[in-house]
């Protein structure tokens, strides 16, 4: 059984070795998918002093978008950046950067054709869709079996045997599968778990409409939490919007009625949906740079699996 188990773990990771490396660089470039989107663009001047009412920077972006719906509205959380309006043409989004002050549109891009967009598709489903989603699943529950495998035929309870040439390679591959064991585990299944989700989407959601009264739904949430500061309005379906208020560092999330500006509920924003917290984990989106930058080595550790165990697999044994 261990000998049937060790072919089965050397030939599986052979054959997911290339598909390993996509998804190990493309999910290590997404966990800093922020920082890297705004790469290659100019940074934004805005002019100093006090911001002008909402629904005036909502009407701003609009001028270049006419015919579009306001979904949601960012506010930066440092002074001297531009707000962002996301405006909905049927499935087309644009975002249309607007200087609070002056009410100038300092950029319009949409966030369907940035770089980070692609290497999200490409990581979530090779860019085939459903297929693809499925495959990912496959994938991703195939290097859990791996994970589990490779503890069971290299862990240290394994009776020492000859390596010859192949005990720096073997040593090296239990180095790196040991270390990364445990975040790999969770990085699995979250992803399983992400694709299953994305399978059983069979229908698009309902369009939310267009968010109108900008001020007033800001003015109702900030009465909600009178020690926070707004960070966004989104809208969201059944007639409802969200907004995003930083209280002490964290975010909490006000619904409203957009009809009769009612608070409908008031919860954490990591609250909103169960699969939230699953995708902070799959992302490491929990405990700042330090669960990111774990997050990033996990994913180079992967294709670095896949190198030392072809290695160890392919050298000659040494004479006896």
């Amino acid at each position: 059984m261990r000998r049937l188990a060790a072919r089965v773990h050397l030939w599986g990771g052979l054959l997911l070795g290339p598909v390993v490396l996509v998804l190990g660089l493309s999910g290590a470039a997404l966990v800093f998918r922020e920082e890297l989107d705004a790469l290659g663009t100019a940074p934004a001047t805005v002019a100093r002093g006090a911001p002008r009412a909402l629904d005036a920077i909502a009407a701003a972006a609009l001028l270049t978008e006419p015919n579009g719906e306001v979904r949601a509205l960012a506010i930066p959380s440092r002074s001297g950046q531009p707000y962002r309006v996301q405006i909905a043409h049927g499935a087309r989004q644009v975002d249309v950067l607007v200087d609070p002050v002056t009410l100038r549109v300092v950029d319009s891009r949409a966030p369907e054709r940035s770089l980070m967009a692609a290497v999200r598709s490409l990581h979530a489903g090779f860019h085939a869709g459903r297929p693809g989603v499925a495959a990912v699943g496959v994938i991703g529950a195939a290097l859990v079996a791996e994970s589990v495998t490779g503890i069971w035929l290299y862990g240290p309870r394994l009776r020492r045997r000859r390596h010859g040439g192949r005990r720096r390679s073997r040593g090296l591959h239990r180095l790196v599968g040991g270390a990364s064991l445990a975040l790999g585990l969770v990085i699995g299944v979250t992803g399983v778990a992400l694709a299953l989700a994305g399978l059983g989407r069979t229908a698009r959601p309902a369009t939310p409409g267009g968010l109108v009264r900008l001020d007033a739904l800001a003015a109702r949430a900030r009465a909600t939490l009178p020690d926070g500061t707004l960070a966004a309005l989104i809208a969201a379906g059944d007639g409802l919007a969200r907004a995003d208020v930083r209280v002490t560092g964290e975010v909490t999330s006000v619904l409203l009625d957009r009809a009769t500006m009612a608070v409908v509920a008031v919860q954490p924003a990591s609250a909103s949906g169960g699969w939230a917290l699953v995708r902070r984990l799959h992302y490491g989106d929990f405990a700042g740079w330090l669960s990111r930058l774990a997050w990033v080595l996990t994913g180079l550790a992967l294709p670095a699996l896949t190198i030392t165990g072809y290695l160890a697999a392919t050298r000659p044994r040494a004479s006896s």
